[in-house]
């Protein structure tokens, strides 16, 4: 008799579209959603030059009605000009057809609040949460 590890096999329907030190961007093809992963401080745009592109790789393998659980807890807060490049994935995002998104907010107060400002300027529509199981149980039911 074959027996199948669910966990494993949730793993193998993620797909890694990128990892450094500054993101991580998988998305699953069993849920049709990009999970990304903002890493501590960005000093400028140049340290996240692919940013970008790499969202528009993971955009390219979503399905209309893609969700995103954005996983934002080590984020510190980021300058003026990196934050508009968020602003800028985000609308890419919106444009692209993302129904919800769900994120986790960072420890960091000053960031927190950066996220909300980045979320009315994109109209991305997002719910916000203390925990990655919080976001993900929400997310999940929707």
């Amino acid at each position: 008799m074959y027996t199948t590890n669910e966990n494993t096999a949730q793993e193998k329907s993620k797909s890694l579209v990128a990892h450094n030190q500054c993101y991580e961007l998988l998305y699953d093809h069993n849920s049709n959603r990009i999970y990304l992963t903002i890493k501590g401080f960005w000093k400028n745009k140049s340290v996240a030059s692919t940013y970008l592109s790499d969202l528009k790789k993971a955009i390219q393998l979503t399905k209309p009605g893609f969700t995103l659980l954005l996983d934002l807890h080590t984020m510190i807060t980021h300058p003026p000009l990196v934050l508009s490049l968020h602003v800028e994935a985000q609308k890419l995002l919106v444009a692209a057809g993302l129904k919800l998104a769900a994120s986790v907010d960072p420890a960091d107060h000053i960031a927190s609040l950066q996220i909300e400002d980045m979320a009315n300027q994109s109209q991305m529509p997002i719910k916000r949460f203390s925990s990655l199981v919080e976001a993900e149980i929400w997310i999940n039911s929707q």
